[in-house]
């Protein structure tokens, strides 16, 4: 297993702030207007479309059951259509999901956007690696490749950056 060293992780750090805040006006500025235009009444309306849809294709699959028991359905036909309906029913559970985790760190994301763009406006380009910066922006880093990993901040974004040898 090859591992990647600090010097790297770190430079690629000072890169992807050094771009932040270079171009802080044209990444945080629109995420964090489209994060205060956010209407949750409308994520809620979103949610309730979301169960009516899962119940919809709950009350389908109970039809092909009753169906196929009573031998009016053909196995085949049943197994197809009943995968359908799985299939279908896991992307809208994966969609509510991902609305409400959105829904629920929308405010937390709101704010650390803010705080990053406030430093963002007023910081000079970094000439080295600050261990309280990174501590106080980034939440993880994503290993892609040997020569490409992704920083998630804590704002919710997560930022690809190419390793430097």
């Amino acid at each position: 297993m090859k591992y990647i060293t600090n010097s790297e992780l770190e430079f690629a750090f000072v890169t992807m702030m050094n771009k932040l805040i270079f171009g802080h006006q044209i990444v945080l500025r629109p995420l964090l207007m489209s994060l205060r235009g956010i209407d949750s009444n409308n994520s809620m309306e979103t949610l309730q479309e979301i169960d009516k849809k899962l119940a919809d294709i709950e009350d389908q699959r109970k039809v092909l059951m009753g169906l196929q028991t009573r031998g009016y359905l053909e196995p085949a036909v049943f197994t197809k259509g009943n995968n359908e309906l799985l299939q279908e029913a896991g992307q809208l559970q994966r969609r509510k999901e991902s609305l409400i985790s959105f829904i629920s760190n929308d405010s937390r994301h709101l704010s650390e956007v803010g705080a990053f763009l406030q430093f963002a406006t007023k910081a000079a380009m970094q000439s080295g690696f600050d261990s309280e910066l990174f501590s106080r922006f980034v939440d993880h880093i994503i290993v892609y490749s040997r020569m490409e990993i992704g920083f998630v901040l804590k704002c919710g974004i997560t930022l690809k950056e190419r390793l430097v040898k």
